[in-house]
């Protein structure tokens, strides 16, 4: 899990725990000219990392997307505890998600020469890394669904598992959009949070006065495996992923429908009553029409249960990492349930009362009935994911 707020998956924990806020002003290129003039910049210390893994011959042929996906999915194996040499390399895949971010921008440096330019720039060059690096001999591929693409590859994985077309899958998110040429073009639309003076405080999921969003750059990647599979080799199993339920509405008249959709769809297909989930790790975009409908959708199918289900969104410290964010927040549902731990929600002082769903607090709490939970990831273009997870 690399982020704003860490470059490994202990890091990024520890400071979501005491709810530190990974935005901050853009140093990374002149902002003097731009209305939004913060976003989540990687630490200074991913600089020197990506430097250690990848050797300079690698470094000019990759992008940071790229060098993201492969030092996470690293990560990833190395906490698994995979054997890469007693595992059958056709039953292992790899699919990473990403919304363009292999295609180097018009205001972005380029790493290396134009003679790399079509190994480095292909769509396929993060997945083909992570196969390249593990010896991966599955499935190999990016999974394009916009923002939702770390959480498409994700779902895909789920299915090849399910399928038995493979037993082990790296799956994962990485985007690097924090560009002048993006950050224009989502202000145009409105998006951004434009609250410059107070970069930590400026992403506040439902409160009354959010403004918007926040880009962040990130990768994050997991290890799904099948159940027989983990068992057999004693692996340490954070989660248990049931299912997913997906959906496609144009519009903003249509989001809450799509919402409401996606979170049924997954029930429906776990076979399980709203009851069960005791935790939402929401999308929690903080704009101001996303947020409510994805809140009032919450609200109206927990509308019976008498213990409401705890919400939190990690995009109020992280920012959105667009195809990262789906990964990360998955990862930190399935954290959450293995540590009996919920990290808080900031920035919230003032909670919408169009948004009536049971916000975590400013601080991390311990709650040891957390064993079933939804993870939501819904996208700017309509498409929107919703899974099932349970404590392992």
């Amino acid at each position: 899990m690399i982020t704003p707020l860490g470059i490994s998956t202990k890091e990024n924990w520890e400071n979501m725990e005491l709810g530190r806020s990974g935005i901050q002003k853009i140093t990374k290129f002149d902002v003097s000219d731009c209305a939004v003039q913060i976003g989540g910049q990687l630490p200074e210390s991913y600089y020197s990392l990506e430097k250690t893994v990848f050797h300079k011959r690698l470094f000019k042929q990759t992008n940071r997307a790229t060098r993201l996906a492969g030092i996470s999915a690293r990560q990833a194996i190395e906490d698994s505890q995979l054997d890469l040499t007693h595992i059958l390399s056709d039953e292992c895949a790899a699919i990473i998600g990403s919304s363009g971010s292999s295609v180097r921008g018009p205001d972005e440096r380029m790493d290396g020469t134009d003679s790399y330019k079509i190994i480095r720039e292909m769509f396929n060059a993060s997945a083909a890394r992570v196969s390249l690096d593990s010896g991966f001999r599955g499935p190999c591929y990016t999974a394009s669904a916009g923002s939702e693409s770390g959480i498409c590859a994700i779902t895909q994985a789920y299915e090849l598992i399910k399928r038995q077309h493979a037993k082990i899958v790296v799956a994962g998110g990485t985007d690097t959009l924090l560009t002048k040429n993006y950050i224009r073009r989502l202000e145009a639309y409105h998006f951004l949070s434009h609250d410059n003076q107070s970069p930590e405080n400026a992403i506040k999921p439902f409160d009354t006065h959010r403004n918007g969003m926040a880009v962040s750059d990130g990768g994050c990647a997991v290890i799904l495996e099948s159940l027989e599979h983990a068992e057999k080799r004693n692996a340490r199993i954070y989660a248990l992923m049931m299912g997913y339920g997906s959906g496609f509405y144009g519009g903003q008249v249509e989001r809450y429908k799509s919402a409401s959709a996606a979170m049924r769809q997954a029930l429906n297909r776990v076979s399980i009553k709203p009851d069960h989930i005791d935790y939402i790790n929401a999308n929690g975009l903080a704009t101001i029409h996303d947020d409510r409908n994805e809140a009032l959708a919450i609200h109206d199918l927990f509308r019976d249960k008498t213990k409401k289900p705890f919400v939190n969104s990690q995009k109020s410290m992280t920012g959105h990492c667009f195809s990262a964010s789906g990964v990360v927040e998955f990862a930190i549902t399935a954290l959450s349930l293995y540590h009996r731990k919920l990290l808080p929600h900031i920035n919230c002082t003032s909670q919408d009362p169009d948004c009536p769903i049971r916000l975590v607090p400013n601080h991390s709490i311990s709650e040891h009935n957390i064993n079933a939970a939804m993870c939501n990831t819904f996208g700017l273009s309509g498409q929107n994911y919703s899974v099932i997870l349970y404590k392992a």
